[in-house]
């Protein structure tokens, strides 16, 4: 656990005054709320943020209680620099993907997308990602968004309509090696619904489970007839090897750039480690060193 977990979590009164020092001085939500030009509540409890570049975004109220380093973070922090931000303990998960996909995330600093590319999202969620990369399309590209659970998939319409965004397909569907029906372990942050059995694992909160139709990537291209792919985003909790083993075609084929983020551990180790192995035998080399955090991997496919 780290040190900042470890002060968050504790409720010892000798703490105290460390805790509040410390979320005085180091708070990502005063990043965070620097980056919202403006942030309501709609009329079906939304919460809604309009960023400095444009972007808007919006998410439900959760369901299930923040982490307590969450709403630690603002209950201790200088509220003056987190005017934009509202309940936290509902509203936790925008705030979350605003952290990490807007201000920490490297989408697109090895290769950028461009007018006309072809991009899929698979791990679309609500749309962070989404819209971000068909912002950057315009009117000459498109993008893929794969995302299976329900709930998501209200929010990421949601968010495509509130950029008005016409050139996005949204593929309802789990990815995996074969096509079958699957159990999908539902978790208390909407990020981290996942179709691998984490009931061993203390991080991994699980609030129930689902059936969901999955398939592979090589029959959606198919499918969806698509005819190049310049860009793979790929978030998808841990189950990134088995949906990348239902890509063979297309990796075989195809010449994209793989964003694919592989920290989750699957078989003792964090799945980075197969995913590289697997997608050397298809040319791809790294173009930047693993991030340690997200267990990102960032790789080109080597042309002779």
């Amino acid at each position: 656990m780290s040190i900042k977990n470890k002060i968050a979590e504790s409720d010892s009164i000798f703490l105290l005054p460390i805790k509040v020092v410390f979320y005085q001085l180091f708070n990502k939500y005063y990043h965070v709320n620097n980056i919202i030009r403006k942030s309501y509540i709609d009329e079906d409890d939304y919460v809604v943020v309009e960023l400095t570049n444009g972007i808007i975004l919006s998410s439900p109220p959760s369901k299930f209680n923040a982490d307590i380093n969450f709403t630690e973070r603002y209950k201790y922090g200088n509220k003056s620099k987190m005017d934009k931000i509202f309940d936290v303990n509902k509203y936790f998960f925008l705030y979350e993907v605003l952290s990490e996909l807007f201000l920490h995330n490297k989408y697109f600093t090895f290769n950028d997308i461009i007018k006309e590319d072809v991009v899929i999202d698979a791990g679309a969620n609500i749309g962070g990602f989404t819209v971000q990369a068909a912002k950057k399309l315009g009117n000459t590209g498109k993008i893929y968004a794969i995302e299976p659970d329900e709930e998501n998939l209200v929010t990421l319409r949601k968010n495509l309509m509130l950029n008005n965004i016409n050139n996005c397909e949204i593929i309802e569907l789990g990815l995996w090696s074969e096509p079958k029906t699957m159990e999908f372990f539902i978790s208390h942050r909407p990020g981290e619904h996942t179709l691998i059995n984490y009931e061993n694992d203390p991080h991994f909160v699980q609030k129930g489970t689902k059936k969901i139709e999955c398939n592979t990537l090589d029959f959606l291209i198919k499918e969806y007839n698509i005819k190049k792919v310049d860009y793979l985003k790929m978030d998808i909790e841990g189950a990134e090897i088995e949906a990348l083993k239902g890509a063979s075609g297309f990796l075989k084929n195809y010449n994209p750039f793989l964003l694919i983020e592989a920290l989750h551990e699957v078989d003792g180790q964090a799945t980075y480690h197969k995913v590289i192995n697997y997608l050397s035998e298809f040319e791809y080399r790294l173009v930047s060193t693993i991030d340690q955090t997200r267990g990102t991997i960032y790789a080109k496919k080597m042309k002779s």
